[in-house]
């Protein structure tokens, strides 16, 4: 026991000193198509905004249809993980690595956010660099919510660049009971944190579980995490938490 509360003691120094963000900040693509994209040491996190009434999709790795670009594509109802290698409708693949976060509409402008591993272990997938580094971009969208060709107009590319985010990170408050935990851990976060990233590391410093909670959706769902000894980090912007928990 004592090991591994000495290994939990060097975890959460770890989390503390090296959970710094990279991020493109939010870059207009065209009109109300828009990106953002972040990265911490283990999740890429994309918000994308397009028009509400039509689908919209942005490529990773690639300046052409023909490159293999890893596409994320959606038509206002879900999300799909594809791959571009011609010029017909990007395929899906068969794992869907990314999570959709929330799917919102304001004033004609959808607003996409989904996350998913910096690095899936899927040879279809783009890998993201936690660093200061760039990618290459290609994106589209259509006239409608039914994926057909988008004209030469509605589609380009570019190359979107990292840079270093916020290193200091305020101490951020929350509770979480019950501890030990069964099922499901309720996630009380201050007054002032409408939304925060949760993530679960085990003894071997792996993420096991993600999550996100919010002041509206407080629960964490535990019922698939075996027994034993776990971290719990919680991210908001420029503030972290940590705490220790037990699963029965």
């Amino acid at each position: 026991m004592i090991k591994k509360l000495l290994f939990l003691s060097v975890l959460i120094a770890s989390v503390l000193s090296h959970a710094q963000t990279f991020s493109t900040g939010t870059q207009v693509l065209k009109d109300n198509l828009t990106i953002n994209l972040e990265t911490d040491p283990t999740t890429t996190t994309l918000v994308l905004t397009g028009p509400s009434n039509a689908w919209f999709a942005v490529g990773f790795g690639g300046s052409t249809m023909f490159d293999g670009a890893d596409v994320f594509r959606t038509n206002g109802t879900s999300i799909v993980d594809a791959r571009a290698t011609s010029q017909s409708l990007p395929t899906a693949d068969s794992s869907q690595d990314w999570t959709l976060v929330s799917n919102t509409v304001s004033g004609g402008v959808r607003t996409i956010t989904a996350t998913r591993d910096n690095n899936t272990g899927d040879t279809n997938d783009f890998v993201f660099s936690n660093t200061a580094n760039s990618v290459s971009i290609i994106w589209a969208f259509g006239a409608s919510t039914s994926y057909a060709y988008h004209g030469s107009i509605n589609r380009g590319a570019t190359i979107l660049g990292f840079t270093l985010g916020k290193e200091d990170f305020e101490n951020l408050a929350f509770e979480a009971f019950p501890n030990p935990v069964s099922n499901n851990m309720n996630i009380q976060l201050p007054s002032d944190v409408d939304t925060a990233k949760v993530d679960v590391y085990d003894l071997s410093g792996r993420v096991i579980k993600t999550g996100v909670v919010s002041q509206l959706s407080k629960e964490l769902d535990f019922n698939t995490v075996g027994s034993g000894l776990y971290t719990l980090v919680i991210r908001s912007e420029n503030k972290l938490g940590v705490k220790k928990i037990i699963k029965n």
